[in-house]
């Protein structure tokens, strides 16, 4: 009994120390205490680390922000890089139907009556786990759209011809517009195909740590038959090799002895090759010679669609009304991870709370999404420069009049809302005497198409826009 304390107490003690380093790598406290504080240490050694959460959904998010900050803090606690393991508290959700991880998966392993989200070592599925592939992330869960098609076809063509269709294949977007969620489904892809492909998903950060740590460990050899022995080879953010002279000729290797092989390399980046500063010339040429293809911001059509189709997946019988939807998806207009991220917080407030989520709930839960507009362009500001610059009354503006007079400047307020403000469309109806968001849409391609024909219209609305724009 006294052993087992002494271990518990040492397995406590070297968390804390974890902890500490994790804590000093985020930037956020916030962060820490929502994904660090509540997990329980199950186990702590040099070649395992067992680690407890309160359900699956933690391991998912650890998994996809902040799973090389884990990985390097327990390398620099513990002195080496140990399998990682994850138990949840709460069952894991369904997972895809991929016959070549359903058949290894289909008797989940347990500990203490919980299920694992990772496996023993050396057991028939450890290889697709080495794969790091996240198992939510297929295509059959990726939302298609005007946005990312041309991507979303290459990604295809390239899972089921890989070596032979775009090799390599070259995704760039902004942040959270999809384009991890992308790659591992080329990965889930080919092991559906073949489920004896040799996958494996990476960040450029972490291979960067793994190339570091074997050449520290004299285990150079054993680090590129891992990368180099592969058949198709995932890396994500390959800007963070910028800078990194050792690292990126490590990589152009490895990429030269796969692409030699006629094996597959999909790799993503916030920019296109052209564009990522100090990354060499030789590595731009390679990407270059591929197909290099980006991710736009999604419309609003699209963002509705990925917010019903997260709703199915993770609503857990919580229907949410079209208004809230419709809220979300006008607000939140750049990345679809903070798109999901605030749905996430809208269901788990009515799931927690046993209460309706109305517009003015999920309005509450936008407030952590979305920055209030700057002073100068606030909708006050904006009617009365509009008011003042078409010589109308401001309070018409409001009204029901429907002459020329009125409803040109109404419309072209509406527009700048739209434009300089983050309100959403149900919003600014509301503003202009309850009118429908339809209304808005109208008034928005009303405007947008004169800019486009009336040269000395457009003059105008950029003459307000600067005027807004200086205070």
């Amino acid at each position: 009994m006294a052993s087992h304390s002494t271990q518990t107490e040492e397995t406590t003690r070297l968390w804390e120390q974890v902890l500490g380093a994790v804590k000093g790598r985020l930037d956020s406290e916030q962060a820490f205490e929502t994904w660090f504080r509540p997990i329980q240490p199950l186990h702590l050694s040099p070649q395992l680390v067992d680690l407890q959460v309160p359900n699956s959904f933690f391991v998912d998010w650890i998994h996809e922000h902040y799973l090389t900050t884990l990985q390097l803090s327990l390398s620099e606690i513990l002195g080496t890089a140990p399998e990682l393991r994850f138990t949840a508290r709460e069952a894991l959700p369904p997972r895809p139907s991929i016959p070549s991880i359903d058949a290894s998966l289909a008797e989940p392993r347990t500990t203490n009556g919980e299920e694992a989200a990772s496996i023993q070592p050396n057991s028939r599925d450890r290889a697709w786990f080495e794969s790091q592939l996240n198992p939510r992330h297929t295509f059959a869960s990726f939302v298609v759209g005007s946005s990312n098609q041309f991507t979303h076809a290459a990604c295809r063509a390239v899972a089921e011809r890989p070596g032979k269709a775009y090799n390599p294949l070259f995704i760039f977007a902004g942040s959270g517009l999809g384009k991890t969620h992308l790659l591992h489904a080329v990965g889930h892809a080919l092991k559906h195909a073949r489920p004896d492909a040799r996958v494996s998903y990476v960040p450029a950060e972490r291979f960067t740590n793994e190339m570091i740590y074997a050449i520290q460990h004299a285990q150079t050899l054993a680090f590129r038959n891992k990368y180099r022995n592969v058949d198709l080879l995932l890396i994500d953010d390959i800007q963070f090799l910028a800078g990194k002279e050792s690292t990126q000729e490590e990589f152009f290797y490895t990429f030269n002895a796969l692409r030699d092989a006629h094996k597959q390399v999909v790799v993503t980046a916030d920019k296109p090759p052209k564009d990522i500063p100090m990354l060499e010339e030789r590595l731009t040429s390679r990407f270059n010679q591929g197909l290099v293809t980006d991710i736009k911001q999604p419309d609003l059509e699209t963002r509705l669609a990925i917010l019903r189709n997260r709703c199915e997946e993770d609503g857990g019988g919580t229907k949410l009304a079209d208004d809230v939807l419709l809220l979300i998806a006008d607000r939140i207009r750049n990345n679809v991870r903070d798109l999901e991220g605030c749905l996430v917080r809208v269901l788990a407030l009515a799931s927690l709370l046993h209460q309706e989520v109305t517009v003015e709930v999920a309005e509450e839960v936008l407030q952590h999404y979305v920055h209030p507009e700057p002073e100068q362009t606030t909708p006050e500001r904006i009617t009365s420069a509009v008011a003042d610059g078409f010589g109308v009354k401001l309070e018409s503006l409001f009204g029901r009049r429907r002459t020329q007079s009125v409803v040109l400047p109404r419309q072209v307020a509406m527009y700048l809302m739209r434009q300089l403000t983050e309100l959403s469309l149900v919003e600014i109806g509301r503003m202009f005497g309850g009118r429908d968001h339809t209304t808005v849409i109208y008034a928005c391609e009303k405007v947008a198409g004169r800019i486009a024909e009336d040269s000395v219209f457009a003059d105008k609305i950029n003459g307000l826009i600067s005027t807004l724009a200086s205070g």
